[in-house]
């Protein structure tokens, strides 16, 4: 069992794999399903968020429709990419019964000061604060397996993103993935690219049985 890492010391760049209990989620994670994927992956996430820091605050930045906080960024409740803080976001997957497992880019792969910098700065500035919007077709389009490999496929509308096309679009900003239509990329693709690669590995995850206070 891995052991807890307390969300205040998340680092930018950790991406968190929610794995929610409704039926909405059990429905992203079965369709996208691969027995070919690592181990931990085979059954993947239904959410992805990505952390950033700012000043001495580290936010878990998503886009999402299905959080009712306020985002910290815009101060109300939003549908698309929003900020909260991990611990907020983290106890409610656990309480609800789900999980989240956290990745973390390997050490040759870690972000520099000024990398993170233009992290926090692509996620808050251009994403959050200009009111990106939520896109199901794009999620959608994401999941199917034949279609996306044809010259049919829609491309990228960085005006509307869904939560792991959203991580897409920034690792390949950062030069942590190679160039690619990110709306191409649901969660459990996202994560097992990058593990495959070697960019991120696992090193958490939060449960019920987690020993972390702060959850």
């Amino acid at each position: 069992m891995l052991a807890p890492v307390s969300p205040l010391a998340l680092q930018p760049g950790d991406i968190a794999a929610c794995y929610g209990v409704d039926w909405t989620s059990w429905i992203i994670r079965y369709g996208t399903a691969s027995l070919l994927g690592p181990r931990e992956l085979r059954s993947p996430p239904s959410h992805v968020a990505i952390c950033c820091r700012v000043e001495e605050q580290t936010l878990w930045v998503e886009s999402t429709t299905l959080c009712s906080h306020p985002c910290l960024i815009r101060k109300r409740s939003v549908t698309g990419v929003q900020a909260h803080r991990p611990i907020e976001r983290i106890r409610d997957y656990v309480q609800d019964n789900g999980r989240v497992d956290l990745y973390r880019l390997t050490d040759i792969n870690r972000l520099s000061n000024t990398e993170s910098q233009l992290l926090s700065r692509i996620l808050l500035d251009y994403f959050v604060r200009r009111d990106v919007r939520y896109d199901i077709s794009g999620a959608l389009l994401s999941g199917t397996r034949m279609f996306q490999h044809t010259r049919l496929f829609p491309g990228a509308d960085l005006e509307r993103l869904f939560c792991s096309e959203l991580i897409a679009a920034v690792l390949m900003r950062l030069a942590r993935m190679n160039h690619d239509n990110p709306t191409r990329f649901h969660p459990g693709r996202l994560l097992r690219q990058l593990v495959r690669t070697g960019k991120y590995h696992r090193i958490a995850s939060y449960h019920r049985s987690t020993s972390c206070v702060e959850c």
